[in-house]
């Protein structure tokens, strides 16, 4: 039986080869669209997968209210992890870990940067790395080592035989090595090229608070034992820092958040948890099954369009005694024949779209063929494609009346053409939708950019201060500013689009002592307002000398309307800590951290004062003048920056890209959604175009006859398009609201968004239109300059 299947859907292909091309590539892409994605799902979906304790894994969180506004912080007090493990039986593992470096290798001639952590030893025992060499019992007992990943090693020694070598630490400490370590997967939120004992940085930083309970500075990370209740120990933690400092005016409960939520959710909104990424793969899931849906029904429409092509051979089986069921077993049997070439030709289509693909969605996904579940997935789409794919045509082929169709007579296709009309427009709704919602992305995108941000990103080269640059400053910001080819030069802490600190501890005269409000802060120098291009609304700038500004901040105009509401407070006090600061100018709110959110309160203080407090490093912004050529400026830069910082190789980027970063996974999404809207189309108008190519068939002698009588070809040509593209504008009425309601639901997860263009259905509406017009004319004129004669000679 199955060896008939094959033959019968061989001889038919071969006989019907245009409509069976459109057909098998049809599904072909579908199933290709449909992969990528769940190639793309997989990967997130097994995010820490490679912790083999991943359900016993936690990040410590605490809840701190400001001012009404729940906030939920990762920051914990170094005193923390120790004290809880030792004071919670339910706790097998307690570690801290800092927030991460970026640190410059030196291994003889090799200077290599390097992203790490400083970590208690406790996290190699919850997260378990792979030992290459060395003790993981001992590799970080000591602060003198580090531990290497096995890249690392590798780019350092260029062998993982590591272990007792030496490596020079940011051009300063020496560290030998301990261990190398497997490297662990893309997929996995906790990677690293380097560990070091977490007390060498405690010892080395003794201005951060790391000995008191009120100071969150570190990460701290929990592994409970397997049996342990998660909702007992939370509630035994939830006011577990209030007690240890005694003080219950200090709002802050803390819970342990567990790693299988890390990559899916995460996202916290007045203390509430929020879907994350899970909302791209219910998305992205969508898509693909809605691709997916449209080549079936291509496949189901060009095959009940063919059926007067088969009737006669389905009469004449019926009356050789075939029976109904065997007719639909042969039908969904050749659907599955094709659905497998179908897959065949999507595996090719998908090796040859990954490497676009993955440059797009920034992973490094592969289709593997000896990986069972891959080599499943493919089956089982292939066969549900298959089976649904030729279910309705089966049905119907299997239902023509044998002596009616050999007597020449008309059968019932009323009901047939209604249901390919149906699957027409539910093709083009879902591929209109797609349309609407990638160009609504767009717009949304380009909105958030064309902000104004309240400094100009534009020419701005960032190097990070680094080595003796901040004993030379001076010198170097003069020969700079010799080339004639920079504006301004001003350093800062962070770079201009992060503000990494934040605190509750700002007083000033009016404030309500109940209030707290959590304050941005930040250090930079006198030279950083000119450099970002900041305006000044009130007071002055920092002085050149330190001197005279040691007490003085600057204030952005959101934390000015928070002292009093008409924003001038230049020359009033403040106080950050018990400390007091006067307000020497309010600058114009620029936007930073949420790139989609309200200028926060900010408070900038003199880079000094930053460095007197232990701050080190920070960013170089040097603003250019128009016009002139980038690279050699660069050089000219790096010379400079070179001479008097020798050991450290030169790093730069800009800020204009560093700001299009922010939108990222935005853009991700508009790519990919653009792709499968093109995909949807091009496999809709397959289908449109082998259905078209049947209509004018079909009407080959109508067309004839008016042709005769006098019809011109743009009126025959008109006749023939007209229902295909009623069909579309339905497919656009039914996909405006749908399409509508799921993008205002979208742009409302941003503060900063646009309001729905109606523009834009005007627009996809105009082109789903051309498009199928496009379409439709090629069969259309095809048929209306057609030779009657010959259509009318068979007759």
């Amino acid at each position: 039986m199955i060896k008939n299947f094959i033959t019968s859907a061989f001889r038919n292909l071969w006989k019907t080869k245009g409509y069976s091309f459109l057909n098998i590539f049809g599904l072909a892409l579908g199933i290709a669209v449909t992969a990528l994605i769940f190639l793309w799902v997989e990967d997130e979906i097994s995010w820490n997968d490679n912790f083999s304790n991943k359900k016993d894994i936690y990040i410590t969180k605490s809840k701190q209210t400001y001012d009404g506004s729940i906030n939920v912080f990762e920051a914990t007090p170094a005193l923390f992890a120790k004290e809880f493990q030792r004071e919670f039986p339910e706790v097998l593992h307690a570690g801290r870990m800092n927030f991460g470096n970026n640190v410059l290798f030196k291994v003889g001639d090799n200077l290599i940067y390097q992203s790490g952590y400083y970590a208690d030893p406790e996290i190699l025992s919850i997260f378990a790395p792979e030992f290459i060499q060395g003790n993981p019992q001992s590799a970080l007992s000591d602060p003198t080592k580090i531990v290497l990943s096995e890249s690392a090693a590798k780019k350092l020694f260029n062998t993982t035989d590591a272990v007792g070598k030496t490596v020079k630490f940011d051009n300063k400490e020496v560290y030998t090595v301990s261990a190398v370590t497997k490297d662990f997967p893309k997929n996995s939120n906790f990677r690293y090229n380097w560990l070091i004992n977490i007390e060498k940085m405690i010892s080395s930083s003794s201005n951060f608070g790391y000995d008191n309970w009120g100071s969150n500075n570190v990460i701290s990370l929990v592994q409970l034992k397997p049996d342990a209740d998660i909702s007992a120990v939370n509630s035994k933690l939830k006011h577990y820092i209030e007690d240890k400092l005694n003080a219950k005016e200090y709002s802050s409960e803390n819970f342990l958040y567990p790693m299988e939520r890390w990559r899916m959710y995460n996202q916290f909104k007045q203390g509430i948890e929020q879907d994350g990424k899970i909302k791209n793969i219910r998305l992205f899931t969508s898509i693909a099954w809605l691709v997916l849906l449209i080549a079936c029904i291509n496949f189901m429409n060009l095959s009940t369009a063919r059926s007067e092509k088969r009737a006669k051979e389905v009469s004449m089986r019926k009356i050789v005694g075939a029976k109904k069921k065997t007719l639909i077993y042969q039908f969904l049997g050749e659907s599955i024949v094709y659905a497998f070439i179908a897959g065949l030709l999507a595996i090719g289509l998908v090796k040859l779209g990954l490497p676009t693909f993955n440059t797009t969605v920034g992973k490094e996904l592969s289709i593997n063929l000896s990986n069972w579940q891959h080599i499943g997935f493919i089956s089982i789409i292939i066969l549900v494609v298959g089976i649904i794919s030729g279910s309705y045509p089966a049905f119907f082929l299997s239902s023509f009346d044998p002596l009616t169709v050999l007597k020449g007579g008309k059968r019932k296709i009323g009901t047939n053409g209604i249901i390919r009309k149906g699957l027409v427009v539910t093709q083009f709704t879902a591929a209109i939708i797609l349309m609407i919602c990638t160009s609504i992305v767009y717009l949304q995108i380009q909105y958030a950019k064309d902000r104004d941000l309240g400094f100009d990103r534009s020419q701005v080269i960032m190097t990070d201060i680094q080595g003796e640059m901040s004993k030379h400053m001076d010198v170097i910001k003069q020969q700079l500013q010799a080339t004639e080819n920079i504006e301004a030069i001003g350093s800062s802490q962070n770079n201009v689009l992060s503000v990494g600190s934040n605190s509750g501890g700002f007083e000033w005269d009016g404030k309500d002592p109940k209030s707290s409000i959590l304050i941005g802060y930040s250090f930079v120098d006198s030279d950083f307002i000119d450099a970002m291009s900041m305006k000044l609304l009130d007071g002055r700038n920092f002085r050149k000398s330190f001197l005279g500004d040691s007490s003085s901040v600057l204030i952005n105009e959101s934390m000015a309307k928070l002292i009093q509401p008409n924003g001038l407070v230049a020359g009033k006090s403040i106080k950050m800590n018990g400390e007091p600061y006067t307000i020497v100018g309010v600058i114009k709110n620029y936007v930073y951290n949420d790139i989609y959110g309200n200028a926060e309160p900010l408070v900038l203080a003199p880079l000094a004062v930053g460095e007197a407090f232990g701050v080190s490093g920070g960013i170089l912004n040097i603003k250019t003048k128009p016009g002139i050529d980038v690279q050699n400026v660069v050089k000219q830069i790096e010379d400079v920056v070179k001479k008097y910082n020798p050991d450290f190789p030169f790093n730069y980027s800009f800020l204009d890209e560093y700001f299009n970063n922010y939108f990222w996974s935005e853009i991700m999404l508009q790519k990919l959604a653009s792709l499968f809207a093109i995909l949807a189309i091009i496999i809709s108008c397959l289908g449109l175009l082998g259905l078209a190519a049947f209509s004018a068939e079909q009407r080959a002698r109508e067309v004839s006859i008016r042709k005769v009588l006098g019809a011109s070809i743009g009126n025959l040509v008109k006749m023939l398009n007209t229902e295909f593209l009623i069909l579309v504008g339905i497919s656009c009425l039914i996909a405006f609201p749908i399409a509508w309601w799921f993008m205002q639901d979208w742009l409302t997860g941003y503060n900063y968004h646009m309001d729905m263009p109606w523009i834009i259905f005007l627009f996809v509406a105009g082109l789903a239109l051309l498009i199928a017009l496009f379409t439709i004319s090629t069969q259309a004129l095809r048929a209306a300059t057609s030779n009657p004669t010959k259509v009318l000679r068979n007759e």
